[in-house]
Protein backbone atom coordinates (compact mmCIF):
# COMPACT_ATOMS: atom_id res chain seq x y z
CA UNK A 1 0.00 0.00 0.00
CA UNK A 2 1.19 3.42 -0.74
CA UNK A 3 2.23 6.08 1.94
CA UNK A 4 2.51 9.71 2.68
CA UNK A 5 4.63 11.06 4.96
CA UNK A 6 2.61 12.86 7.85
CA UNK A 7 3.96 16.58 7.32
CA UNK A 8 2.00 16.86 3.86
CA UNK A 9 -1.56 15.71 5.54
CA UNK A 10 -0.31 18.25 8.59
CA UNK A 11 0.45 20.49 5.69
CA UNK A 12 -3.14 20.39 4.60
CA UNK A 13 -4.97 20.17 8.42
CA UNK A 14 -2.82 23.43 8.60
CA UNK A 15 -4.58 24.96 5.67
CA UNK A 16 -7.88 23.89 6.48
CA UNK A 17 -7.58 25.74 10.13
CA UNK A 18 -6.85 28.70 8.56
CA UNK A 19 -10.59 29.12 7.59
CA UNK A 20 -13.49 29.75 9.36
CA UNK A 21 -13.43 27.65 12.29
CA UNK A 22 -15.74 25.34 11.47
CA UNK A 23 -13.74 24.07 8.46
CA UNK A 24 -12.37 21.33 9.89
CA UNK A 25 -15.48 19.88 11.04
CA UNK A 26 -17.17 20.76 7.70
CA UNK A 27 -14.10 19.18 5.71
CA UNK A 28 -14.21 15.76 8.49
CA UNK A 29 -17.73 15.50 7.44
CA UNK A 30 -17.44 14.90 3.63
CA UNK A 31 -14.36 12.10 4.22
CA UNK A 32 -14.67 8.43 4.39
CA UNK A 33 -14.93 6.64 7.08
CA UNK A 34 -11.73 5.20 6.70
CA UNK A 35 -9.82 8.14 6.46
CA UNK A 36 -12.29 10.19 9.11
CA UNK A 37 -10.63 7.64 11.56
CA UNK A 38 -6.68 8.48 10.60
CA UNK A 39 -7.80 12.03 10.84
CA UNK A 40 -9.65 11.50 14.27
CA UNK A 41 -6.14 10.12 15.76
CA UNK A 42 -3.20 12.10 16.25
CA UNK A 43 -0.42 12.64 12.97
CA UNK A 44 2.99 12.51 13.47
CA UNK A 45 4.95 15.08 10.84
CA UNK A 46 7.42 11.78 10.46
CA UNK A 47 5.21 9.26 10.29
CA UNK A 48 3.95 7.17 7.05
CA UNK A 49 -0.09 6.98 6.67
CA UNK A 50 -1.84 5.21 3.83
CA UNK A 51 -1.87 7.67 0.74
CA UNK A 52 -5.62 7.75 0.44
CA UNK A 53 -5.67 9.79 3.11
CA UNK A 54 -4.52 12.75 0.97
CA UNK A 55 -6.50 12.54 -1.80
CA UNK A 56 -9.40 12.30 0.27
CA UNK A 57 -8.44 15.49 2.19
CA UNK A 58 -7.79 16.83 -1.28
CA UNK A 59 -10.95 16.43 -2.83
CA UNK A 60 -12.49 17.33 0.74
CA UNK A 61 -11.01 20.72 0.75
CA UNK A 62 -11.59 21.33 -3.37
CA UNK A 63 -15.42 20.32 -2.38
CA UNK A 64 -15.81 23.04 0.43
CA UNK A 65 -13.38 25.99 -0.85
CA UNK A 66 -13.55 25.19 -4.60
CA UNK A 67 -15.90 23.94 -7.16
CA UNK A 68 -15.89 20.65 -6.59
CA UNK A 69 -14.08 19.82 -9.93
CA UNK A 70 -10.64 19.86 -8.78
CA UNK A 71 -9.48 23.03 -9.85
CA UNK A 72 -8.61 24.43 -6.70
CA UNK A 73 -6.49 21.50 -5.59
CA UNK A 74 -4.10 23.22 -8.32
CA UNK A 75 -4.21 26.30 -6.10
CA UNK A 76 -4.06 24.27 -3.12
CA UNK A 77 -0.91 22.81 -4.21
CA UNK A 78 0.51 26.70 -4.73
CA UNK A 79 -0.22 27.45 -1.15
CA UNK A 80 1.58 24.68 -0.07
CA UNK A 81 4.72 25.27 -2.46
CA UNK A 82 4.77 28.39 -0.53
CA UNK A 83 4.75 27.62 2.41
CA UNK A 84 7.12 24.43 2.09
CA UNK A 85 9.89 26.74 -0.14
CA UNK A 86 9.33 29.85 2.56
CA UNK A 87 10.01 27.29 5.74
CA UNK A 88 11.83 23.91 5.81
CA UNK A 89 12.67 23.91 2.54
CA UNK A 90 13.68 27.66 1.54
CA UNK A 91 17.05 26.91 0.33
CA UNK A 92 15.96 25.34 -2.75
CA UNK A 93 14.55 28.56 -3.95
CA UNK A 94 17.64 30.92 -5.73
CA UNK A 95 19.50 29.15 -8.30
CA UNK A 96 19.05 30.72 -10.98
CA UNK A 97 19.78 27.33 -13.64
CA UNK A 98 16.10 26.02 -14.07
CA UNK A 99 17.28 22.21 -14.27
CA UNK A 100 19.29 22.56 -11.18
CA UNK A 101 16.24 24.31 -9.37
CA UNK A 102 13.99 21.00 -10.73
CA UNK A 103 16.42 18.41 -10.04
CA UNK A 104 17.00 19.75 -6.18
CA UNK A 105 12.79 19.93 -5.89
CA UNK A 106 12.42 16.61 -6.97
CA UNK A 107 14.80 15.17 -4.64
CA UNK A 108 11.74 16.11 -2.20
CA UNK A 109 9.73 13.47 -3.90
CA UNK A 110 11.19 10.60 -1.33
CA UNK A 111 10.17 13.25 1.15
CA UNK A 112 6.68 13.04 0.35
CA UNK A 113 6.05 9.35 -1.04
CA UNK A 114 7.56 5.81 -0.26
CA UNK A 115 5.99 5.33 -4.07
CA UNK A 116 6.94 6.31 -7.67
CA UNK A 117 9.57 8.18 -8.53
CA UNK A 118 10.03 11.50 -11.18
CA UNK A 119 12.04 11.83 -13.93
CA UNK A 120 12.42 15.55 -15.35
CA UNK A 121 13.16 16.17 -18.98
CA UNK A 122 14.10 19.64 -21.03
CA UNK A 123 12.70 19.75 -24.34
CA UNK A 124 13.71 23.76 -24.32
CA UNK A 125 14.83 25.96 -22.21
CA UNK A 126 11.36 27.38 -21.55
CA UNK A 127 10.36 23.78 -20.80
CA UNK A 128 9.75 21.46 -18.65
CA UNK A 129 8.48 17.57 -18.86
CA UNK A 130 7.65 15.99 -15.36
CA UNK A 131 7.17 12.26 -15.37
CA UNK A 132 6.03 10.40 -12.42
CA UNK A 133 6.69 6.64 -13.05
CA UNK A 134 5.76 3.12 -10.21
CA UNK A 135 2.34 5.15 -8.88
CA UNK A 136 -0.38 3.10 -10.13
CA UNK A 137 -2.57 4.31 -7.76
CA UNK A 138 -1.71 7.76 -7.99
CA UNK A 139 -5.47 9.91 -7.85
CA UNK A 140 -5.76 13.28 -10.06
CA UNK A 141 -6.30 15.53 -6.89
CA UNK A 142 -2.78 14.96 -6.21
CA UNK A 143 -1.44 15.17 -9.63
CA UNK A 144 -3.51 18.66 -9.74
CA UNK A 145 -1.93 19.74 -6.68
CA UNK A 146 1.67 18.88 -7.78
CA UNK A 147 1.07 20.48 -11.00
CA UNK A 148 0.16 23.67 -8.59
CA UNK A 149 3.22 22.73 -6.56
CA UNK A 150 5.58 23.16 -9.65
CA UNK A 151 4.00 25.76 -10.72
CA UNK A 152 4.41 28.09 -7.79
CA UNK A 153 8.14 26.86 -7.18
CA UNK A 154 9.24 28.41 -10.66
CA UNK A 155 7.80 31.41 -10.03
CA UNK A 156 9.06 31.59 -6.42
CA UNK A 157 12.42 31.33 -8.41
CA UNK A 158 11.90 33.90 -10.32
CA UNK A 159 10.33 32.69 -13.31
CA UNK A 160 7.69 34.24 -15.32
CA UNK A 161 4.03 33.36 -17.23
CA UNK A 162 4.35 30.21 -15.77
CA UNK A 163 1.69 27.55 -17.37
CA UNK A 164 1.25 23.81 -17.16
CA UNK A 165 -0.96 21.33 -18.38
CA UNK A 166 -1.22 17.58 -17.72
CA UNK A 167 -0.86 15.24 -20.69
CA UNK A 168 -0.96 11.90 -19.20
CA UNK A 169 -2.12 9.95 -15.99
CA UNK A 170 -1.76 6.86 -14.68
CA UNK A 171 -4.97 7.28 -12.85
CA UNK A 172 -6.75 7.54 -16.49
CA UNK A 173 -4.59 3.96 -17.39
CA UNK A 174 -1.30 5.79 -18.80
CA UNK A 175 1.78 4.31 -18.62
CA UNK A 176 3.21 6.96 -16.59
CA UNK A 177 1.65 10.76 -15.15
CA UNK A 178 3.73 13.74 -17.34
CA UNK A 179 3.41 17.21 -16.23
CA UNK A 180 4.34 19.82 -18.72
CA UNK A 181 5.86 23.20 -17.40
CA UNK A 182 6.24 26.60 -19.79
CA UNK A 183 7.73 29.36 -18.25
CA UNK A 184 10.04 32.62 -19.49
CA UNK A 185 13.19 33.10 -18.20
CA UNK A 186 14.32 35.55 -15.23
CA UNK A 187 14.02 39.07 -16.41
CA UNK A 188 12.83 38.66 -20.12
Amino acid sequence: MSQVKGFLVLGLIKFIKRGKKEAMQKIMDTLPPETRKYMEEHILPAGWYPYRLLPDLLRAVDKNYGSGDLSYCIEQGRLSAQRDLSTIFKGFVGNPNPQVLIMQGMALWSSYYDVGKTEMHFPSDNEILMVIKDFQDIEMAHVKSTQGWMEQYLRMCGYQDVTSEILKCQCNGDPVTELRFHFKSKGK
